[in-house]
């Protein structure tokens, strides 16, 4: 296998979690429609800074320790964490939207971001929402670990039979992330547009449903991690 050819696997099979409609990805639209492409950028930026620590841990062999922590239990705890994180997120953007549709403002769109994890700051500097939920919701989404100690493992060890450990890490990272960065940001930037388009109520409606879906998502991670 030459470099094109695993560069075509990397992208190919990288596809399958970077195209999946997880939570990321209907976070991205809802932030998307009032940030565009840049809401993009600051979520692949979080989830990046999730990835590339996993990537290097299970790069340098550290099977023991992972283990040892990615068991059923520690899984069930991700889960409940994560799933509560996206429950409370998706419901304050729901209360946002209703809250600037009965108050009649034109503007509801540009408030849509006001969320609790818009507010999170570090030695008084805003960190951002995009940002903020890049991070959460990729540490605490137990499908996107188990994809990398799964599928990405294999791509793993094959970038580092092919290139050596430091080399491996940076070459498949790089062909990995670039995906992220394009599908986030371009799709940002399309729901963005789309504001113009479509009809306030009918945005309105739009945003609710995927405030829903990705409530009922988080609900679905609580629910299989305590009774499945």
């Amino acid at each position: 296998m030459d470099i094109i050819d695993f560069a075509a696997q990397v992208i190919f099979i990288s596809a399958s979690g970077v195209l999946s409609p997880g939570p990321l990805f209907l976070a991205n639209l809802i932030y998307g429609s009032k940030l565009g492409y840049c809401s993009g950028i600051k979520i692949a930026s979080g989830h990046a800074i999730v990835e590339l620590p996993l990537i290097v841990i299970l790069a340098l062999g550290v099977i023991g320790f992972s283990s040892f922590t990615f068991n059923n239990d520690s899984t069930k705890i991700i889960g409940l964490i994560g799933g509560t994180a996206i429950i409370f997120f998706s419901l304050s953007q729901i209360n946002n939207i209703i809250r600037g549709s009965n108050r009649g403002d034109a503007n509801y769109k540009d408030k849509i971001n006001n969320s609790y994890f818009s507010k999170i700051s570090f030695k008084g500097k805003r960190l951002g929402g995009p940002f903020i939920i890049g991070l959460i919701f990729s540490a605490l989404n137990p499908f996107f670990l188990v994809w990398w100690f799964t599928v990405g493992l294999k791509l793993i060890s094959d970038s580092i039979y092919m290139f050596g450990v430091l080399e491996g890490i940076l070459i498949l990272f790089t062909l990995h992330i670039w995906m992220d960065y394009a599908w986030l940001s371009v799709t940002a930037y399309l729901i963005s547009k789309g504001k113009s388009i479509i009809k306030d109520r009918l945005y309105r409606y739009f945003l609710l449903s995927i405030s829903f879906i990705l409530a009922s998502y988080g609900l679905y991670l609580i629910v299989e991690k305590i009774f499945l």
